[in-house]
């Protein structure tokens, strides 16, 4: 979980951060963001040409992928490895992060809240989410669909809670603006139509990008809403530039590991990298934003 950055609190670079990420929102044409981003690649093949692709491309996934904005991959974790992550939360506090702020614990959740995550510091120690997010197959779906090696730009491990409130944002239909960003997410919960299964409207990626991302009702949103089940460890890719939601669980909650893959630094998070305690030896250039 990122804290987001506001120009009040941000530091000089920071605000010059911001500043660049509302400015590239003005650029709504697909052709210029397209252009763009060849130039991008262009400077980051210069600056490191060492990077090259560790395995043969999954070509199945990376063309659904490019053509709906999604893409569901065999499942990742077993089931008794997901049962290892919930093991370890048990034992560790959530934010109640779209409201109150307050931490608590899963056996006492607040009555009014609708989503809890678990700090950076949980994420990355807890076992068998750094080996997922550095798997080779991938980091390299990752690097085909973006045209370099990328680098995690968030993680987040959050459950959503059943409730009768206004949905929150991510709730509802709503797209990212940040160049060149996908997720892999993976359920750690069985995920049926009651338990706010992520939705996804198919080829809305594609789109001209709006300056304003205020969220959409389902009914202003066009493709084909599909909404992604499964047991737990069902795993899938997004484009987070297409609109998608979580929709609100109705029977049991969910809890959900998401991974965040980009070219550069998400300018709108403070990043606060923390000591990872894992046997795992990390590829420094992926992981610099999440460990210490």
């Amino acid at each position: 979980m990122q804290r987001y950055l506001t120009f009040a609190s941000a530091s000089k670079a920071e605000r010059i951060r911001l500043g660049f990420y509302y400015c590239q929102r003005l650029i709504t044409s697909l052709k210029v963001r397209r252009i763009s981003h060849r130039i991008l690649l262009m400077f980051l093949q210069r600056c490191f040409p060492h990077f090259t692709l560790a395995s043969p491309r999954p070509s199945t996934e990376l063309k659904d992928f490019q053509s709906l904005g999604y893409t569901i991959l065999a499942p990742i974790l077993s089931e008794t490895q997901c049962q290892e992550i919930h093991s370890y939360l048990l034992t560790h506090p959530l934010l109640d992060t779209k409201g109150s702020g307050q931490s608590f614990s899963l056996d006492a959740v607040p009555e009014d809240c609708k989503i809890g995550d678990y700090p950076l510091s949980t994420i990355v120690n807890c076992p068998n989410v750094m080996e997922l997010a550095n798997r080779p197959d991938v980091l390299t779906l990752a690097f085909e669909y973006l045209g370099f090696m990328p680098v995690i730009t968030g993680m987040s491990l959050r459950w959503t809670f059943p409730h009768s409130n206004t949905p929150d944002k991510v709730q509802r239909f709503h797209r990212d603006c940040e160049m060149g960003s996908i997720k892999l997410m993976v359920y750690l919960t069985d995920v049926d139509a009651e338990c706010g299964p992520h939705t996804f409207a198919t080829g809305t990626h594609l789109d001209r990008m709006p300056v304003r991302l205020h969220p959409l009702p389902d009914n202003q949103v066009g493709g084909e809403h599909k909404a992604i089940l499964g047991s737990a460890g069902t795993t899938f890719f997004i484009d987070t530039r297409g609109l998608h939601k979580g929709s609100i669980p109705t029977a049991n909650p969910r809890l959900m590991l998401g991974v965040q893959y980009g070219l550069l630094p998400c300018p709108l998070f403070k990043y606060e990298p923390v000591p990872y305690t894992g046997s795992l030896k990390l590829q420094k250039y992926v992981n610099r934003l999440m460990t210490a």
